[in-house]
């Protein structure tokens, strides 16, 4: 009996200590939206369009300070920023803290893997990955006018494109292949999070600029989101939301023909277009958004 009573005791103080042991789960981090507003200057908001504040110094007017900022990328836990300084150089800044620090020369627009271990960017017409702190640079897709990159969700693969027309490498490197090919101008494809649908813009909408729109990923019907000019879309970290850029007049009407517009904006809505949501305040002007945080 002394035995069973000494096991007893032991068992209830193994569960105490485990239950004491278990802390409860973090929230998210909140969701960060970046961008940059087309005259050399970076930003960074919540993803309702609060909490704006500017990121990168404001430069000189005629740029001759080296200090232009555009193509900004977060990583995917929202506290660093990547963007490129001087049309060739990618910078990282430290949100909270502000240090920034020199990452490569001779690259542009800054992509980020989703487990934020990777970058991808253009350089030199062709897709190239680095480790997120800079180090191992190589070349996974040798093109001559390759443009524009982003990672499937499990990060293996890297969507890029060329003379509208969509890719995707291994992002170890090796051979590309041809995602989406026809009469149009396709280009800034991106993975839905859960892997299932494409989203890019394209000239299919017989307009003067492009629209966005949404296939299944493998191929299949393509379905229309807007119907004014939109590019450049990302998704929210948990798929419900779509981030994209939008033209408009000086007025902050929506145009279809993009020789009609003054300014671009940043705008949201649910993946079946609908709810499209104005962000960014008149004014300033926002385009290229990147999403992170909320994990």
């Amino acid at each position: 009996m002394r035995l069973i009573r000494s096991m007893a005791v032991l068992f209830a103080a193994s569960a105490l200590l485990v239950g004491c042991s278990e802390d409860p789960p973090a929230p998210p981090a909140p969701v960060v939206v970046s961008f940059d507003d087309g005259w050399g200057q970076v930003f960074v908001m919540n993803a309702d369009g609060t909490g704006l504040r500017q990121v990168t110094p404001t430069v000189a007017e005629d740029m001759s300070d080296g200090m232009y900022a555009n193509y900004t990328a977060l990583s995917p836990d929202g506290t660093q920023l990547v963007y490129t300084r001087a049309g060739r150089t990618l910078e990282a800044v430290d949100l909270a803290s502000g240090e920034s620090r020199t990452l490569h020369e001779g690259g542009y627009q800054p992509a980020f893997s989703p487990d934020g271990s990777m970058i991808a960017f253009t350089s030199g017409g062709s897709i190239s990955v680095m480790n997120a702190d800079g180090s191992d640079v190589r070349v996974v897709a040798q093109e001559d006018s390759a443009f524009g990159s982003s990672f499937s969700p499990d990060g293996s693969r890297i969507l890029f494109d060329i003379a509208g027309y969509i890719l995707e490498v291994p992002a170890s490197g090796g051979e590309s292949t041809v995602i989406l090919r026809d009469q149009f101008w396709n280009a800034d494809a991106v993975y839905s999070p859960d892997g299932s649908t494409l989203v890019f813009s394209s000239n299919r909408g017989g307009n003067n600029g492009s629209e966005i729109y949404s296939m299944p990923v493998g191929g299949g019907e393509i379905t229309q989101l807007t119907t004014t000019y939109a590019v450049h879309p990302e998704f929210s970290p948990d798929g419900s939301r779509i981030f994209y850029t939008r033209a408009t007049t000086q007025s902050g009407e929506l145009v279809t023909d993009i020789g009609l517009s003054n300014r671009a904006e940043l705008a949201s809505m649910n993946l079946d277009g609908s709810d499209q949501k104005r962000l960014t305040p008149r004014s300033i002007t926002g385009q290229n958004p990147s999403i992170g945080g909320g994990r």
